[in-house]
């Protein structure tokens, strides 16, 4: 072998394993999926309404109109810390949009739920998501609209799926294969 080729043969990079390339292209269409979910929300952003609530403040109001809750349930419905959770109930207690109360299955713990107010922002925001989404659809065709929501449908459908697959703990076999 001349100098030349063991040059060449160096310089090669070496050849990616099953699991390295698979690791590759998760990590290609994590970038993907990350442009695409930015460019999807820019699209759909429903705009500045008269009630001013974070996406993170929504989903607790949407979630306390199921019934009060404690802090703990609504963290893990959220998939968020505890205390970020309690950070948000207290900015909606204060704001006047939720209040606590003594759990009556446990005096140590509290329920948190809906104020008329709170019930009445829920409402006016879902309303301009609503109507905003409907102008969205509306400047589709018919044909456009049927394949917007078939599509979003198997993305929420694989979306779901995935998640539910993800939150398995993991068997041993499973393990040694990720």
């Amino acid at each position: 072998m001349s100098g030349n080729d063991i040059m060449a043969a160096a310089s090669k990079p070496p050849v990616p394993t099953a699991s390295r390339r698979r690791e590759q292209d998760l990590e290609r269409k994590l970038e993907q999926m990350s442009d695409l979910m930015r460019r999807m929300v820019r699209a759909v952003r429903v705009p500045e309404s008269d009630v001013d609530l974070t996406p993170t403040q929504l989903l607790v109001l949407s979630l306390l109109d199921e019934g009060p809750s404690r802090i703990g349930v609504l963290a893990s419905a959220a998939a968020a810390a505890q205390n970020t959770i309690s950070e948000v109930v207290a900015r909606l207690t204060r704001s006047g949009l939720v209040s606590k109360s003594p759990d009556p299955g446990d005096g140590r713990a509290v329920l948190v739920g809906l104020t008329a107010a709170g019930k009445q922002a829920l409402e006016t925001r879902r309303r301009a998501m609503h109507d905003y989404h409907r102008s969205v659809l509306g400047a589709l065709s018919a044909r456009d609209r049927q394949r917007f929501v078939e599509a979003f449908e198997v993305l929420v459908t694989m979306a779901e799926a995935a998640h539910a697959q993800a939150m398995k703990p993991m068997s041993p076999t499973r393990r040694n294969h990720s």
